[in-house]
Parts: structure tokens; C-alpha cells; sequence
């Protein structure tokens, strides 16, 4: 079963979860940190093929739209700190396969045997920032199918919200939700939870299940699972592509 959830509807269902993207969210867009300011300098600008000196007027105006964007974007999540409940982050890689394809099937029977055998009640996905799910066309086969997909299941052009999924419809979202990460490099990070579960994941580019744990009983009992389904956990570094010998990965575009 697919359901679509508004933002504060998802995060009615895992305090951890919500708690973990208004984290996020402070970290990566806020422009108001220094380190995500912008700063008088040499930079490219307005897509000229040469940079030029921006001064601090310019910087200042920059930083005030920024801020005024971030605070519409930024989702008000009811404080509830997570920052001393963290026990550790994991990194799953699925057992080799002959191809994508059925590497991205064994994903989709992966992320279902978890949920289901772990008793998650079902998946919720949600991008770290509100942006619309389908605001990046992208003409590569996969990824045009997968957007298709969304459509299928009422995903619109304004969509921002996320995804509630369980059983095979959890698998199919599962599928196409990766042919967006692994592509359509415009769009935020995508991240997944169970309902009222003690950790955070993600999927990343290159396919393999990045865990970020606030509860030592899920640790616990995601380590011993993985281990059943043949996943191997790794190290940040050694997280690389599969399915090319350069590692560029064919069809990923930043293309708005």
C-alpha cells in the first residue's frame, strides 16, 4: 500500500525522524551559519564562463534573499532534541549482483524484508526540504519511467510531501525512489524511517543503506537482520560505484 502524506503528517509518526530533518535542514540550508553564507570574493555568477569579484553589498542582499527563502522552505517541527541519543551510523551494502537491475530488485525485497521482519508497521520517504518531487525532468530511460511511476500513484507537480509504503508497493516505491537519488542530482536528500522507529536512512547514489541510529535496540536488530539478508556493512570511504568501471554513473543530471 503507497499513501501520500503531507510533511507535518509524516512527521506525526516518528518524532526521531522529524527531529533528525529540522537538524538537517538548519545544517544545509540555513543561510544564516556562517559556513553556508556567501562571502565577498572571486566566484561564477549568472552562469558566466568567468568569475568576477562579488562584493559584500551583493553578498548581504544574497544572504537576506536566502534567508527569506529558507524560512518559507524550512519545515516547523516541534523541538525534540536527538544530538545525545545518537549511538552510531552504519553503512549496508547488498551482496553483489550481475546488474542494476537486479541490484535495485534486491534493494526494493531488502528494504521490505526489514520493514516487514522488524516490525517498522511501514516506510515513510521524505526529501530533507521541501521542494516538489518532480521538479527536475530527466530524459534517461530509468528515471523518466520512475517519474512516470510517481505520477501513476498522484504525485503532482506541487508535491513536497512524502511517502507512507508497505508489502510490494513498498518494493515498486523503493525501485523508482532510487532512480531519483541516483540521478536527478538537483533534488535533496532523500531519507526513510519506520513509524515511531529509533533511526534514520538513507539510499544513496550508489545504492547502498546508510544507517543512522538513535536507538541501540534498532541497531541492535537491524546489524543481526542485515547479516541474515547477506548485507555487509562498510566504511564511508569505501562507499563507491558498482556499475561503471570510471565511476561516473550514466543519466545522473543537474538539470532543474
Amino acid at each position: 500500500m503507497n499513501e501520500l502524506l503531507g510533511r507535518p503528517q509524516v512527521f506525526k509518526l516518528n518524532r526521531t525522524f522529524a527531529s533528525f530533518i529540522a537538524d538537517v535542514q538548519d545544517a544545509q540550508y540555513n543561510p544564516t551559519l556562517d559556513y553556508n553564507k556567501y562571502e565577498p570574493g572571486e566566484m561564477y555568477v549568472d552562469d558566466s564562463d568567468k568569475p568576477r569579484f562579488v562584493s559584500q553589498e551583493e553578498c548581504d542582499k544574497w544572504n537576506a534573499e536566502a534567508f527569506e527563502e529558507y524560512l518559507k522552505r524550512k519545515d516547523n517541527i516541534e523541538p525534540f532534541s536527538i544530538k545525545d541519543r545518537h549511538v552510531g551510523e552504519v553503512t549496508y551494502k547488498l551482496s553483489n549482483t550481475a546488474d542494476i537491475d537486479s541490484y535495485i530488485d534486491k534493494l526494493g525485497d531488502t528494504v521490505v524484508a526489514l520493514s516487514d521482519r522488524l516490525n517498522w508497521k511501514a516506510v515513510l520517504f521524505l526529501l530533507d526540504y521541501s521542494t516538489p518531487w518532480l521538479s527536475q525532468d530527466n530524459d534517461y530511460k530509468p528515471v523518466k519511467k520512475a517519474l512516470d511511476y510517481l505520477k501513476s500513484i498522484g504525485v503532482d507537480h506541487n508535491f513536497i510531501g512524502g511517502f507512507k509504503a508497505s508489502g510490494q508497493d513498498l518494493k515498486e516505491l523503493t525501485k523508482n525512489l532510487f532512480w531519483l537519488i541516483r540521478c536527478n542530482a538537483a533534488l535533496p536528500s532523500c531519507y526513510f524511517s519506520g513509524i515511531d522507529t529509533g533511526f534514520t536512512a538513507d539510499i544513496c547514489k550508489h545504492g547502498n543503506i546508510h544507517f543512522h541510529f538513535y536507538s541501540q535496540q534498532d541497531k541492535i536488530e537491524v546489524g543481526k537482520l542485515a547479516t541474515e539478508l547477506g548485507m555487509t556493512d562498510i566504511e564511508n570511504e569505501d562507499c563507491f560505484d558498482n556499475f561503471s568501471a570510471t565511476g561516473a554513473i550514466k543519466g545522473r543530471q543537474i538539470i532543474v
